[in-house]
């Protein structure tokens, strides 16, 4: 009976310690045992997030001392119908990662570089193929998904504004493909596998496919608008009946003074920037000629006052959130005093009273061109467009549009003297020709004209006489 007692002791000893040999812990991740089932799910990192790193989490339950390889696959599969054959091998043979199953137990592996192309765009999301590097007798074997209990998972870490914060999840698919069995599908399996059933030949291959949900929110685009207007009273506020601005040009600026887009406002003096990254920004507008801006920041209301800096036509920065639309950045202009400046065929086209801006030309007529008495504003803006009589590649017809903001600017105060002389010299040649005559004048007569008018528009301009409104 002694010998019998304790041979039974030897026994129980020896199965405890077969036990704990089996089941002891593995060096690579001996902390991380998931005793319970983690349902399919995605992962989603939120908007913002900075992706930190990826760990592939599974249990080994029959080591094979090899090295167990991971790969991108590169085509879709279903766990509950993929073969060996449907697979067809889809997968890239770089090594994205690797193991050593040398021990039963967790391992946890560095799958950061895969899951950070899958997060960011750069290949689809397939999953994953685990292989041996050397096929080889005996497999690694694996808890899948379908196991009850310890089963594989994948941990993302990120960041939202500096802080960390890592989230786990199970795979939407996993199985195994036999290439002994190439037409027999292993989703119901407990387990995975890789490497060799046997000790034959390759035929007997084993890859574990698997697959877990990721996405990254992405921000939504942002916009940023809206208005110039004509502030017709100087208040700083939109008034009723205050007409818009068209073709203000308006610059998107990052904040540190750097444009990142251009646009001009439309028929009714309104702007927008859209399809933006959520961020800081300001707007500058850009005063058109012989304007300045109004009052900034006026009365309670936002969407109702001007924005712009009176001095830059900046606007202070704001930050656009995700899928933000802010109209409120607005700019008030009125008409400037021209304090005997001179302005530009286009100011003076642009203000005949065929537009949002008041007229402001038709009280300085009639003005002559030579013997061409211009009695009306119709008149003077064909005339300024240089599009009804003539072309601009007609000298004339330019010399028509300068010489007449010409005196314009000089009827509105503007010393003329700088230019007296080629005004009467202008004056006696347009009293014989007009814009019909230029393809019959000598080449010599055509240079005079050119350069009667480039004399008037750098007049116009302020490169001559009393100065460009602008630059007073």
């Amino acid at each position: 009976m002694p010998r019998l007692i304790n041979l039974l002791v030897l026994i129980v000893a020896l199965g405890i310690a077969l036990v704990g040999c089996q089941n002891g812990p593995v060096p690579t991740d001996s902390n991380n045992a998931q005793s319970n089932f983690l349902a399919p799910g995605k992962i989603t990192l939120p908007e913002g997030a900075v992706f930190e790193s990826a760990t592939f989490h599974v249990y080994v339950s029959q080591a094979a001392n090899s090295m167990v390889t991971f790969h991108k696959i590169t085509d879709m599969w279903d766990e509950d119908v993929v073969t060996w054959n449907s697979f067809g091998g889809a997968f890239d043979a770089t090594v994205e990662a690797s193991f050593t199953s040398d021990a039963t137990g967790w391992y946890a592996v560095d799958v950061t570089d895969l899951v950070a192309g899958w997060l960011d765009g750069s290949y689809d999301n397939y999953g994953m193929l685990l292989t041996h590097a050397d096929l080889g007798y005996p497999r690694t074997v694996m808890h899948s998904s379908e196991n009850a209990s310890d089963n594989p998972y994948l941990e993302i870490c990120y960041s939202v504004d500096g802080s960390p914060t890592c989230v786990t999840d199970g795979p939407i698919g996993d199985t195994y493909i036999w290439e002994l069995s190439p037409d027999e599908n292993f989703g119901y399996s407990i387990h995975l596998q890789a490497g060799w059933a046997g000790s034959a030949g390759a035929e007997l291959e084993k890859q574990t496919l698997i697959q877990f949900d990721l996405e990254m929110v992405e921000p939504q685009p942002a916009a940023i608008g809206d208005y110039v207007w004509i502030d017709q009273n100087k208040d700083g506020i939109q008034d009723e009946g205050e007409p818009g601005m068209p073709d203000v040009t308006v610059h998107l600026m990052d904040c540190y003074g750097q444009i990142l887009a251009t646009t001009t406002t439309d028929a009714d003096g309104l702007y927008l920037f859209s399809d933006l990254m959520p961020g800081d920004y300001n707007i500058r507008f850009v005063l058109p000629e012989a304007y300045v801006f109004t009052m900034q920041d006026q009365g309670g209301d936002d969407a109702m006052d001007s924005d712009a800096d009176p001095s830059t036509g900046l606007t202070v920065c704001t930050t656009l959130e995700s899928g933000e639309t802010d109209l409120t950045w607005d700019a008030g202009l009125y008409l400037r005093e021209m304090e005997g400046c001179t302005l530009t065929i286009g100011f003076w086209k642009n203000h005949a009273g065929f537009g949002p801006q008041d007229d402001v030309l038709s009280q300085y007529l009639p003005i002559m061109l030579g013997d061409w008495e211009i009695t009306d504003a119709q008149t003077a803006y064909d005339i300024l467009t240089q599009k009804v009589y003539g072309h601009p590649s007609n000298g004339i017809t330019k010399l028509y549009a300068q010489m007449l903001a010409a005196k314009l600017n000089m009827e509105a105060g503007a010393d003329g003297s700088d230019i007296a002389d080629e005004i009467s010299d202008a004056d006696e040649f347009l009293s014989e020709y007009d814009w019909t005559d230029w393809d019959d004048l000598s080449k010599k007569t055509q240079k005079m004209v050119n350069k009667l008018k480039s004399t008037f528009d750098n007049y116009n301009n302020g490169y001559i006489g009393p100065g460009h409104c602008d630059d007073m």
